[in-house]
């Protein structure tokens, strides 16, 4: 059962089988960072950087119903706390955006590969945009976006942790004035390179 005392609150969300139309579509398989930050975004309903109380109710309870569960208020106090006890690190009753990273099986950094390289070729820029470019429409969205610049900034850090959202959302304002040329809002193919460049 999704809410089972017996098992963690990693157990509850990674067995989860995945659905086409929600955003927990990957869950239980590595999920690409864009994925997680479109996951973070869809439950961040406030946008303020962390997941509080309401919205990971919200979460969980999404979680019970791709398999079918009807969670009770008391499982669902009951999961609440086992996930907050595992995985809010810092013990402030919320989840960063690091945090909740723990929980889902989120990807190796993909820019690893990239970052360290005097130059890009062009197959490069091709398989970093096609990685990025999830819902394969031709163009990088704000979470695809998001998600490159958060894989390029970690890359930087020692640790390899998570930037925090409100930190990825200033570098992300700075980029997309600097390299959003046609002004759309998007990063299309021509741009990423002024994008990588930059950074």
């Amino acid at each position: 059962a999704v809410v089972s005392t017996q098992s963690t609150g990693k157990d509850v969300l990674i067995d989860c089988i995945p659905t086409e139309d929600n955003y927990l579509v990957r869950i239980g398989h590595r999920i690409p960072s864009s994925d997680f930050l479109k996951l973070w975004r869809n439950y961040d309903q406030d946008h303020s950087g962390f997941l509080e109380l309401k919205e990971l109710q919200l979460l969980v309870k999404d979680f019970a119903q791709l398999v079918g569960e009807d969670v009770q208020e008391e499982e669902l106090c009951e999961s609440l706390e086992e996930l907050m006890n595992e995985f809010d690190i810092n013990k402030d009753g919320r989840l960063e955006l690091e945090e909740l990273s723990h929980i889902m099986s989120v990807e190796d950094n993909f820019m690893k590969a990239f970052c360290n390289r005097s130059y890009l070729t062009r197959k490069d820029f091709d398989q970093i945009f096609a990685h990025y470019d999830t819902d394969n429409t031709g163009y990088l969205d704000k979470e695809e976006v998001m998600a490159l610049l958060n894989d390029i900034l970690k890359f930087h850090e020692t640790k390899d942790t998570h930037i925090p959202v409100p930190v990825l959302k200033e570098v992300y304002k700075e980029v997309m004035k600097a390299c959003d040329t046609d002004n759309s809002n998007t990063i299309q193919k021509c741009e990423l390179a002024l994008l990588l460049t930059s950074m």
